[in-house]
């Protein structure tokens, strides 16, 4: 009979042990799960991430605890007319089993007691870390939204300016041609002026001059032919006087 309640007390100290292996295990998920968010917040999140990416996968709750079994199993009966010892061994029996049972149930209690602790606690610090995560991961897609609207904006501010300041360029070159035609024109007309004055003039002198040049031809042909008429003449002077006089005005004639 001893040895039936030491073996239940080895029972009930091996469930106790489990018990509390797992409140270890429970505690090594949550500081898993504290170790993975300190992870997350300390990598860099990528622009407009959806929000699921950042959020970290919660603690598993741990296993049911499977509750002890209960000592109220009957004493082994005694064999026909058999006696263990005596009426003082069964007293004590007793009172080593209800001892026993009395310390297995507290235990058991205790261990229940601090896994469902264990496990809301869990629950609640793995909720806050999955509310943080997610608020960090709005956070992060607002103000990764909000920079692409501000370098589109910008991108577009920048390509209006460039365009205007194309087109007042263009413009600019555009009247720097027309004014540089314009100057260019100007003075060809001007030396076209000039060049036809010049033609005029020179149209003028020209006429002049053979008006001049045949005013002195004739003068001096008169000349001649007064000093040949005054002059004593024989028949070969006479006539070579003439010839020569009237080839010469012929000449004259075709100069003018």
């Amino acid at each position: 009979f001893l040895d039936l309640v030491e073996a239940e007390l080895a029972r009930l100290i091996e469930e106790n042990d489990d018990l509390r292996e797992q409140v270890s295990q429970m505690e090594s998920q949550l500081g898993s799960a504290q170790a993975d968010l300190e992870e997350a917040r300390s990598r860099p999140q990528p622009a407009l991430a959806p929000p699921t990416a950042q959020i970290q996968r919660p603690v598993e709750p741990p296993r049911p605890v499977e509750p002890p079994r209960s000592l109220s199993a009957p004493a082994p009966q005694l064999a026909d007319g058999g006696d263990l010892g005596g009426g003082d061994h069964h007293v004590q029996a007793a009172k080593v089993l209800g001892l026993a049972q009395e310390m297995a149930d507290r235990l058991t209690a205790e261990a229940k007691n601090e896994a469902d602790s264990m496990l809301a606690d869990a629950r609640t610090k793995s909720e806050q870390l999955l509310s943080e995560a997610r608020t960090k991961s709005d956070g992060l897609v607002n103000d990764a939204r909000a920079r692409a609207e501000t370098m589109l904006n910008d991108a577009r501010t920048r390509a209006e300016t460039l365009e205007r300041q194309s087109r007042d360029k263009a413009a600019t070159l555009v009247s720097d041609a027309e004014r540089k035609q314009t100057e260019i024109i100007g003075t060809i007309q001007r030396d076209k002026s000039v060049l036809e004055k010049k033609i005029d003039e020179l149209r003028t002198f020209e006429r002049e001059y053979r008006t001049r040049l045949k005013t002195y031809l004739e003068s001096q042909l008169r000349d001649l032919g007064d000093r040949a008429s005054a002059a004593p003449a024989d028949g070969r002077s006479a006539s070579n006087g003439g010839y020569a006089a009237s080839g010469y005005g012929q000449r004259a004639d075709a100069g003018s």
